[in-house]
Order: structure tokens, then C-alpha cells, then sequence
């Protein structure tokens, strides 16, 4: 996104939900009052105006040290992608929650969406409810952005000016529909990224199916691609993933890295600098004297060493060939071989070169190289020798 719409802050209402954690504590103890990306900037009571017919709700500000109630509207100002992740919280649902709910879109397939109002368009100088915009465009309106400013109101009694920017919770339907609409409502929409809305209806069942892979492979029912195949497959029909999130969950960059990768290790074979690697780590396994666990412990270090100074994928592809041909000359199960590279490629603790994170908490921390090797060396040590114990221990997959 550009540097204007990362700058582009919305005020956005929430409300405490019926049952929520946070009621009867502050935004302090229920530490929502420093929240990554957004700020809270107020929060609102309502109550019933006294003598009035029909009865007319309004709100009052509250101090943040007040305890929350059920109803209690927080106003958070953020990005869009922050104000996204505000959806996420547990407790916390949109002010107009009721709009949102009543859209066709399945939940899976909506998204925050950017819209600024046409100049010429219908609905310049009306408020939200005036043109029942659910109704007519398919999508519920979160906040406005205006000219450089938050405005504080809730969304359906903004009136709308020409060039306001609205955050609307919309499906993938919204966006095809509003390129060819012939009313000129907009003049550009841009969905955010990763603004997929929560699911927590659907944790049970993910964490069911997830659980449910690993025990059909743990019992040997099926292969663990197998096993995960059908996990998914039954995540997309239940609704935990949307086929397009499926999609986009497969990393296609890590596949381009590793596919160099076994081209080198196919050069090493054809070479014979494979095969004599492999004899050499044969060779350490069994001087140590203590059978398959020396040539895994020995795979392992070497897989940790390569790790620190090249991405994990990349150190996986290249020991595979090795520890493959190392583990055909001792007759070791392939498959104990290939989870000592899984581990070791993954233990990236002794240098900050070896996985992106540890790059980015670096410097803001203040860490220096020496720090990784101080504090990452003794857990190497000890990662090494548990993971071979749990390899060579028969049903090794109980000891974790």
C-alpha cells in the first residue's frame, strides 16, 4: 500500500459483547488500552434519555478507569489492517455487529474493503441509514475517514461527503459488483490484506481436525500427506478455511527455495561428494559406539551447523541426499532420518543469520551475535540429545 493509506487512520466503535471477559475490569486489567497498531482514544456509556417517548439512547464518556459494562462502546483509532485485528479480540464485536451479521456473504469470504465516495455519486450528502447501504451495495460500513481526519460518530449517521473514505466489511461479490455499477458510487476500492473476520465458532472444529490428522497418522492408518489432504478438504466444506485462503496458505517462495537446492544435492550425488559424506558421518555414527543414535546425532549437528548460516529449507535440501544415503548404508528407518532433518533444520538458535525472527527482534532488542551464540549454544546441546533419545526410542512420537 502506499505511504497515504498506511497513514490513513480510521476511529472505529466496538462494543463489549454479552458475556465478555473484560466486564467488570478496567481496559487496564483487561489489556486492551495498548493494543499493537490502534490506540484507544474514548469510551462511551449508553443510557436512556429520562422522560422520553419513545426512549432515546445516547451515550456518556467514561474514564479508562472505569470498570467495563456489557454494551460500553471503545473508540480505537488505527490503520485499516489494525483496526482488522481489533475483530480478532475475544469479547470485542463491532458496534454495528447486527449489519454485519444480516450480509449474505459467508463469514469466510469477507474482507475490510477501502471505498472512497464518487464526487457525483448518490451518496454524497446522505447518511448510511438514508441509503440503506447494506441493502443496496451488499456491505456494512465500519468507520469514515475524512479529508485528513478521524471522524467520531457512529457509522449510520455520517453523512457522507464526496472523497470520504469508507472501511467496509464486504464479500469478495462487493468488489466484481461495484466495477461495472452504473451509478458511479465509488471511484476506487481496494480490499486489505489479511482482514479475514475471526471464526471462533469454528476453533472446536479446526483443533478437531488438526488432532484428528496427527492421531490417523500416529496410529499408521493412513501417510501424514494423507491424513492432511483430508484435513483440509474437510476445514473448506465446514467453512474453517475458504478456498482462496487454502490457496495462499501454500508458500510457493519456500518451494523455489528448495527446488536449487536439490539440484545441488543431485550434483553432490552424481559427483560421489555424497556418497563420501555420508560414509564419513557413517564412520563418526559408529565410533561413538552407541548404534543409530551416533549416526542421527551425528546428521543432526551437521544439519544444525549448515542452519545457522543458510536458510533451513535450503540446509534440509542439501543434507538430505547425504543423510538418505548414510541411513541406506546402516539400514535406518528413511523416515527417523528425514525427522532428525526436520529438527535440526529448524533449531536456528546459535546465530541471528539463521531465521528471518531472529533478525528482526536483533536490533530492536539489542542483541549482538555473541548473544545468540551465548544463550543459543546450551540449547542446542540439549535439543541434540533429546531429539536423538526420542528417535531411537521405540514409538519414539509417545516421548514428545
Amino acid at each position: 500500500c502506499t505511504s497515504d493509506e498506511s497513514q490513513r487512520e480510521f476511529l472505529t466503535a466496538v462494543k463489549v459483547s454479552k458475556s465478555s471477559g473484560h466486564i467488570g475490569k478496567t481496559v487496564a486489567q483487561a489489556r486492551i488500552d495498548k493494543l499493537p497498531g490502534v490506540y484507544l482514544v474514548s469510551i462511551d456509556r449508553p443510557y436512556t434519555v429520562p422522560d422520553s417517548a419513545p426512549p432515546i439512547e445516547s451515550f456518556s464518556t467514561i474514564p479508562f478507569t472505569e470498570m467495563l459494562n456489557e454494551g460500553d462502546v471503545l473508540w480505537f483509532s488505527g490503520a485499516a489492517s489494525s483496526v482488522g485485528d481489533l475483530r480478532k479480540i475475544p469479547g470485542l464485536i463491532l458496534y454495528d455487529s447486527d449489519e454485519v451479521s444480516k450480509m449474505n456473504e459467508k463469514v469466510q469470504n469477507r474482507r475490510l474493503v477501502e471505498a472512497v465516495v464518487s464526487r457525483k455519486g448518490p451518496l454524497v450528502g446522505k447518511t448510511v441509514k438514508e441509503v440503506r447501504f447494506r441493502t443496496t451495495y451488499g456491505a456494512a460500513v465500519i468507520a469514515v475517514h475524512r479529508e485528513g481526519k478521524r471522524v467520531h460518530e457512529l457509522p449510520g449517521n455520517i453523512k457522507l461527503q464526496a472523497g470520504d473514505v469508507l472501511l467496509l466489511e464486504a464479500g469478495k461479490s462487493f468488489i466484481l459488483a461495484n466495477k461495472n455499477r452504473n451509478d458511479k458510487a465509488f471511484t476506487l476500492i481496494a480490499e486489505v490484506e489479511d482482514s479475514s473476520p475471526p471464526r471462533f465458532r469454528m476453533l472446536f472444529p479446526a483443533v478437531v481436525l488438526t488432532l484428528g490428522a496427527y492421531i490417523c497418522y500416529m496410529l499408521e492408518l493412513s501417510s501424514l500427506f494423507g491424513t492432511a489432504m483430508v484435513a483440509v478438504i474437510l476445514m473448506v466444506a465446514l467453512g474453517v478455511l475458504s478456498e482462496a485462503e487454502a490457496r495462499s496458505a501454500i508458500r510457493w517462495e519456500i518451494y523455489l527455495t528448495i527446488a536449487p537446492a536439490f539440484g545441488v544435492g543431485q550434483a553432490l550425488i552424481n559427483s560421489g561428494v555424497a556418497g563420501a559424506m555420508s560414509t564419513f558421518l557413517v564412520n563418526i555414527g559408529n565410533a561413538m559406539g552407541i548404534g543409530n543414535a551416533g549416526l542421527l546425532g551425528s546428521v543432526y549437528i551437521a544439519t544444525v551447523l549448515m542452519s545457522q548460516v543458510v536458510a533451513n529449507n535450503a540446509a534440509a535440501a542439501l543434507i538430505f541426499p547425504i543423510a538418505m544415503d548414510a541411513a541406506e548404508k546402516v539400514g535406518l528407518d528413511l523416515s527417523l532420518m528425514g525427522f532428525a532433518i526436520m529438527l535440526a533444520s529448524s533449531a536456528a538458535f546459535m546465530t541471528p543469520f539463521g531465521y528471518q525472527t531472529n533478525l528482526m527482534v536483533m536490533g530492536p532488542g539489542g542483541y549482538s551475535t555473541g548473544d545468540f551464540l551465548i544463550f543459543g549454544t546450551p540449547m542446542q546441546v540439549v535439543l541434540v540429545f533429546v531429539s536423538t533419545v526420542a528417535l531411537v526410542v521405540s514409538r519414539w512420537w509417545m516421548v514428545w
